[in-house]
């Protein structure tokens, strides 16, 4: 292309009202401009990160899996109890998030936007199978894709949007509506990749040395059973010595029942959930490792692409006005 082509002009026309602006107001372009770049370069490094620990993590089995950081995949499924409902369609799923928009104006002119009025996702926890066992899955706070995404408007037809109607019929006066559902269903495969943790609770039990004085205080009372037990040298009573002993079978006992309960309440109930380690992503996915993989790998290239255009979108600003 010639240097005196329509785009080279349209540049250097830009260059010129650049040069003869307010410095300021260029070194606040230049700022935003550079900051845009560094975010997504920062996007771009993120989305590199999240592929290579989908593709060189080792994928668990359930009744395998060890506590910490595990990639997993299963079936989702319902717990027991009430179902989770998706909030505008009515269907019966796993997880769902939802978006309601309003066509408003927007005060200049004939102009008008889609304004978000109501949005939400699901945090109920629900089940991750496959054929060695289950864990519980809690989603709050994960990087969620799923595979399934409806989009309609209140002029439009849609099987299955009871809700929605529901919505429209309260909010009648005309304005339009847009509904966007996305949703994980019962029995889809997932992807996961999250920290693995027991849900028994240590902080709500007693100490070892609370319930060693517990049970020590029950031997008391019973001493004819007591004296049996420890009195060894048969005087009927306990001396030091003995009781030393008494203490010592008690700690025993008291760390036995202990353990077999945390065994009783880790059965079955080991959750997924985030890791609060920016470095390790907790992740769900409707997707598969590969198609997953895939849709990272496209958003690196495109925040890529980004970080370029902005950089040197940047250095171009900056020489048309200080150089």
């Amino acid at each position: 292309m010639s240097s005196s082509g329509p785009l080279a002009q349209w540049l250097s026309e830009i260059a010129r009202n650049i040069n003869q602006s307010d410095p300021t107001a260029v070194g606040i372009t230049v700022a935003l401009l550079t900051a845009g770049s560094a975010y997504c370069s920062w996007r771009t490094w993120r989305h590199v990160s999240h592929i290579r620990l989908i593709e060189d993590t080792p994928t668990c089995k359930i009744r395998s899996a060890p506590q910490g950081y595990v990639e997993l995949e299963g079936l989702g499924k319902l717990m027991d109890g009430p179902p989770i409902v998706a909030k505008l369609s009515g269907l019966s799923c796993v997880w769902f998030r939802y978006r309601i928009e309003e066509y408003v104006a927007t005060g200049k002119g004939n102009e008008h936007r889609w304004e978000t009025i109501d949005k939400g996702e699901s945090t109920d926890t629900f089940w991750l199978q496959d054929d060695t066992g289950r864990v519980v899955v809690d989603p709050e706070g994960a990087d969620i894709t799923p595979r399934y995404k409806d989009t309609w408007r209140s002029d439009s037809s849609m099987a299955g949007i009871a809700r929605a109607k529901g919505f429209i019929g309260a909010h009648a006066g005309g304005s339009r509506y847009r509904f966007t559902e996305e949703r994980i269903n019962s029995g889809e495969r997932i992807y996961t990749l999250g920290l693995l943790k027991n849900v028994s609770s240590y902080t709500s039990q007693t100490s070892v040395d609370e319930d060693l004085r517990a049970l020590l205080g029950d031997w008391k009372k019973n001493q004819p059973a007591l004296l049996q037990r420890f009195d060894l040298d048969k005087d009927g009573k306990i001396d030091e010595k003995e009781w030393m002993l008494a203490r010592s079978q008690a700690r025993r006992e008291v760390v036995k029942n202990r353990q077999e309960q945390i065994n009783t309440l880790a059965d079955g109930l080991n959750v997924l959930g985030p890791t609060r380690d920016r470095s390790r992503p907790y992740i769900l996915s409707a997707f598969t490792q590969t198609e997953l993989a895939k849709r990272y790998r496209l958003r690196a290239m495109l925040y890529a692409g980004g970080c370029f255009l902005l950089g040197l979108a940047t250095v171009w600003v900056f020489n048309a006005k200080f150089l």
